[in-house]
């Protein structure tokens, strides 16, 4: 009997474990940069700007308030698909854009976000392709 009590027990944890880790998004913090391509699709909230370029797998990030907040760009995919990717810039309304480059899974659709004070602050979205269209 303790034996199988065990067994019901491990089992589950292991679905959790194996679960929680299902998710896990690459994160950076984004190096200086310039503006993207006028072409990117982006999206804005109250005081962070993101796009995303898709030849070359580029998130490119910009603080637009001076409010002393982390801004972060952050992509992410859609069902059933489960992958993320996320830009933090930290630099300041007068620190410009910052990019970071990642490789994510090409001909997919997935949910571009734009948070100004990530995890709790304004943020707002938009569906971009994960590959260029030719």
């Amino acid at each position: 009997m303790k034996r199988l009590g065990r067994v019901l027990i491990a089992v589950p944890a292991a679905v959790l474990i194996t679960a929680g880790t299902a998710t896990a998004a690459a994160a950076t913090t984004g190096t200086p940069s310039g503006a993207p391509p006028t072409s990117a699709p982006c999206v804005s909230t109250s005081g962070a700007k993101a796009c995303f370029v898709a030849n070359g797998d580029a998130v490119y990030v910009k603080d637009t308030k001076a409010n002393g907040d982390s801004v972060a760009g952050t992509l992410k995919s859609r069902l059933p698909a489960n992958w993320g990717r996320e830009c933090f810039n930290s630099r300041g309304a007068a620190g410009g854009w910052v990019k970071c480059s990642f490789n994510v899974p090409e001909y997919q659709w997935a949910d571009l976000w734009a948070a100004n004070k990530p995890f709790i602050g304004s943020q707002s979205s938009t569906k971009v392709y994960t590959s260029p269209i030719i």
